[in-house]
């Protein structure tokens, strides 16, 4: 598997996660009471999982090593998406602190949470389409099969570092989520994910 699939891997645990909380939102938005502990798994997903295990083996390697390549041409553009990742930081940030007050009952800090998730759902999501559909496909192409493998090396010293389990871990945190979704709201949400991905079709 090269450096590429695996980064498209992360995006498909990454879209699963994201059409979790999508639903998480819109149930928030409908009144419903999520289960704290969905966004308590969202806050770890995205710092274990997202930023220090996808996002950094994007902006040491991939990023870094395509701006090198393109020499300077596409600069504004790898900009944007470490800028992307800043915001999406910062949504979580924001998460993180409306889950306080969403825990003790505040009205005001649960319009903030369904408010601030969904900015956070739409940002990745943009995200990931904008990597699969335009950088990764440039990337294929501008490395040889040469370059790719030292691409290859070096994920192999970042997930040395971080542990073999990372994207197991990352796994189970999407699965436990999935858990304590369909525990509060079963066949509502299992019919929700069903059409959402249906109508969606998990592009990648």
């Amino acid at each position: 598997m090269t450096a590429l699939d695996k980064l498209k891997d992360d995006h498909k645990l990454i879209r699963r996660y994201l059409d979790n909380l999508f639903l998480a939102h819109n149930f928030l938005v409908e009144r419903e009471e999520v289960p704290a502990s969905v966004f308590d798994k969202t806050l770890e997903f995205s710092k274990k999982f997202m930023n220090k295990y996808h996002h950094y083996r994007e902006e040491y390697v991939l990023f870094l090593k395509l701006a090198e390549k393109k020499g300077g041409t596409i600069d504004p553009q790898i900009v944007s998406l470490r800028d992307q990742h800043e915001r999406s930081r910062d949504l979580v940030s924001q998460i993180k602190e409306a889950l306080k007050g969403y825990k003790s009952g505040d009205e005001v800090a649960t319009s903030r949470l369904a408010e601030n998730v969904g900015y956070y759902v739409s940002l990745e999501r943009q995200h990931v389409n904008r990597e699969n559909h335009v950088f990764y496909p440039m990337a294929a192409e501008a490395f040889s099969a040469a370059e790719m493998g030292e691409f290859d090396a070096e994920f192999e010293k970042i997930e040395q570092k971080q542990g073999p389990d990372a994207f197991k871990n990352g796994v189970d945190l999407v699965e436990s989520i999935e858990a304590d979704m369909k525990a509060k709201f079963g066949a509502v949400y299992r019919d929700a994910y069903e059409e959402l991905v249906k109508n969606r079709g998990h592009k990648e």
